[in-house]
Formats: C-alpha cells, structure tokens, sequence
C-alpha cells in the first residue's frame, strides 16, 4: 500500500507542468450550467421581451437558458428592461433608473408588441427568479448598469440559484465584483469583434481580460466565432457561449461548430437544429 502511494505521488510530481495547470485552472472556477439554447429576452419572438409572458414561453418551447436585462428603480428596485430608457417598450420618456416602482408599475410593457400582451405589466427580477425557480430554464441575467451588483447576487442567494444561473455583463469591472461576492457564480463577460481586429486578436484580448477579471467564460457575438476561435479559447479552458443568433444559417454554423451555447430570439430553431444534429 505505502509502495503504491509512493508511486503514484511520484507520477504527479513528474507529470507534465500544464496537466497540473489546468486541473489547478478549472478548480478554480464554478460551472457553467447546462444552456445549449437560450432565450434572448425571454422568448422574445413570441412575447414582448423582458416579461413574464416571455420568461414562461421560453420555459414551454424548452429552452434550458433564458437571458434578461435588468435595471434598478429609482427606489431601488431591480427590474427588467433593455434599453437605457423606457420609451420604446412604455412610451415613457425617462431612463430606467429615473422611474419609481410605483410609476413603473403603471407602464403597458406589451402593447408595443400587439394587441394580445396590451396590459402585461413590468416584471422586478424577484418575479422573474421566482418563476424560473423550479423549471429546467436558468437565469442568464445581463445586468445594465452600476450600483446594484450586491442585489443581483442577493436575489439569486435568495431563490437559492446561486449554482445554477449566469450573470452576464459587457462591464468586465463589473464581472470582477460578481467573481468577488460570489466565486460559486459563473460570470461571463459580454463581449464582440472590435472593428479591424481578426478573429485571433479578439481570442487574444478575450484571454487577457478574463484573466484579469478572474472568470473563465465568455459570451461573445456570433460573427467572432469560428474554428479557430473557438480552439485558441478551448486550448486556454475558456468556455464560450455567443450571441444573438436568429439567421438559420448562422443558427446552423454555430450548432455545427459545436458552440456550447447559444443566445437567440428563436429558440424553438436553435433547439430544433440542436436537435437533428445529436441525431446524427
């Protein structure tokens, strides 16, 4: 017994350095959670985005992420929206942080989108949480703006997802807080292909960035990703997702490059290409 553990220490210690590396470089980060398809905005297609009628439609066509963007009221509560203003989605003619709770919750957050969803009303975060809670969808919350990071892992501690949500943000100051207050939630940095830069450039910065912010995924935009991109990444254990990719053709490219996952307004064509190509 002393003999083969003797042998086997000795083994370890004689292995090549970057087998020790990368085992040490992947303990150090949490999963990322299983989201082959996710639902841009919710089902955003079928749905006005960033409602509940988009969180669940993205629950009943089966995507396993859906992503939403979240803002804080002027009062101080978290709440989704995309945009940095109200107008496009409510008319309102304030940027998301101007508005109170009270004032939001008057808003039309539908009718833009039809008449059927005239009179769907804002959703807070909680809300949102709280229906994904207990469904094979996760969270992918992109966070919008400074001052609330602490809320955003408040809420996901609260609802017990600390282990099975992504957070989200172009911010990378923002993503090093995330890695700060919570090491067991994955964060991504958001991120695309910056006008005259290659592909491998892009892998370059994308390294040193998230070295700097202490993460290992990154969701980029879809026009960065080919092979090669994806191998300089998987060669430094960066996990990807991309993007939003609703063009079947690139819905097409991505599953066949075997992008682990993909954000997109259709969900129900990611989940169908992902589909036929396991059936292969």
């Amino acid at each position: 017994m002393k003999k083969s553990f003797v042998s086997a220490f000795a083994a370890l210690l004689l292995a090549p350095a970057f087998s020790l590396v990368s085992f040490a470089q992947d303990a150090a980060f949490p999963p990322l959670p299983s989201t082959p398809t996710v639902a841009h905005r919710g089902f955003s297609a079928a749905a006005p985005e960033n409602t509940l009628s988009a969180v669940m439609a993205a629950i009943e066509v089966g995507a396993q992420g859906c992503e939403f963007d979240i803002y804080q009221s002027k009062d101080g509560v978290v709440y989704l929206n995309h945009d940095g203003n109200l107008k496009r989605t409510t008319g309102l003619a304030k940027s998301c942080g101007e508005a109170t709770f009270d004032e939001l919750r008057k808003l039309d957050f539908g009718a833009w989108k039809g008449e059927q969803f005239k009179g769907e009303k804002l959703t807070t975060y909680d809300e949102a949480l709280a229906v994904l809670k207990y469904t094979g969808t996760r969270p992918v919350v992109e966070v919008k703006a400074n001052g609330f990071e602490d809320k955003v892992v408040e809420g996901l501690r609260r609802f017990d997802l600390i282990e099975t949500a992504v957070v989200i943000d172009f911010s990378a100051d923002r993503v090093k807080k995330y890695r700060e207050l919570e090491p067991k939630l994955c964060s991504a940095w958001l991120t695309g292909l910056n006008k005259n830069e290659t592909r491998k450039q892009c892998a370059e910065r994308i390294i040193k960035t998230l070295k700097e912010i202490g993460t290992n995924v990154v969701d980029v935009h879809y026009n960065a990703v080919d092979a090669e991109f994806l191998q300089i990444l998987k060669d430094a254990n960066i996990r990807v997702m991309c993007w939003t990719v609703n063009n079947p053709a690139d819905i097409q490219r991505m599953v066949d490059l075997g992008v682990e996952s993909i954000t997109t307004d259709r969900p129900d064509l990611v989940l169908e290409a992902q589909k036929k190509a396991a059936a292969k």
